[in-house]
């Protein structure tokens, strides 16, 4: 029985995260006094065999419990790390990619080189403006409205951005320069057709009204497309507001 309670302790100790194990180690000393005693001491033998095993198997059971307990809060963890990556890129007011999430997935469109892409700038005419008379609060409301008109204009698979302010970026995924034009066209007319009303923009029109800059991504450089499509839009604005002006027509005049 002494050699015996050694055996289960050592067992108990070596292989409590494995009950096979310790069956394994156990169970062939146990049969050998059972043997050895002529079945003389069965009832102790059997409950010190026993009570070991149903230590180290309701051990088990909690510990399989605990592991998926941990791997389901590991999985949450994961899930809401990826909500909360995903959230840091969205501008929390016109509901666009920040500039962080507008340069993170241009960055897996830009992978496909064989794709021509056109980058729009577009920037809200007078918005300053009508900020300050309106008030902020209005203000806020125009560019809500603006944003979900630009989304409406183009695809699914187009990336559209809050670059600052009233200022937005749109990249056309693998779109040709007259399909480029007619969806910029098509993103000033819906912005027009809002009809938000903008006594300070008289010039060129009574309500809001967007300037777009246009310009393709050549070699993946979206560094200098940026720059380009910027002066274009520059220049629809010296040109009236309320324009589309496309780099490549721009420079070659």
């Amino acid at each position: 029985m002494v050699t015996l309670l050694a055996v289960l302790f050592i067992g108990a100790l070596a292989f409590i995260n494995n009950l096979i194990s310790f069956l394994l180690h156990c169970l062939p000393t146990t049969l050998t006094i059972l043997i050895l005693s002529k079945g003389e001491y069965w009832v102790p033998v059997l409950f010190s065999f026993a009570l070991p095993t149903m230590g180290i198997a309701i051990h088990q059971v909690i510990k399989q419990r605990n592991d998926r307990f941990i791997l389901s809060l590991l999985n949450t963890l994961e899930a809401e790390k990826e909500t909360l990556i995903d959230l840091s890129m969205i501008d929390p007011l016109t509901g666009l990619y920040n500039r962080r999430g507008f340069e993170n997935r241009t960055e897996n469109a830009l992978t496909d080189t064989s794709s021509v892409h056109t980058l729009l700038l577009l920037d809200i005419d007078h918005f300053k403006a009508y900020n300050d008379h309106y008030g902020h609060m209005m203000g806020d409301q125009a560019l809500t409205r603006v944003s979900a008109a630009i989304r409406d204009a183009v695809r699914s698979r187009d990336i559209v951005g809050r670059y600052g302010g009233e200022e937005f970026m749109v990249l056309l995924v693998n779109t040709t320069p007259q399909q480029a034009n007619e969806t910029a066209e098509r993103i000033r007319q819906r912005v027009y057709d809002l009809s938000i009303p903008h006594m300070f923009n008289e010039s060129v029109a009574t309500n809001v009204t967007i300037s777009i800059g246009s310009s393709q991504v050549k070699n993946n450089d979206m560094e200098t497309a940026l720059s380009q499509a910027d002066q274009a839009l520059y220049s629809a604005k010296n040109l009236g507001r309320n324009n589309i002006l496309s780099f490549d027509v721009w420079s070659a005049a």
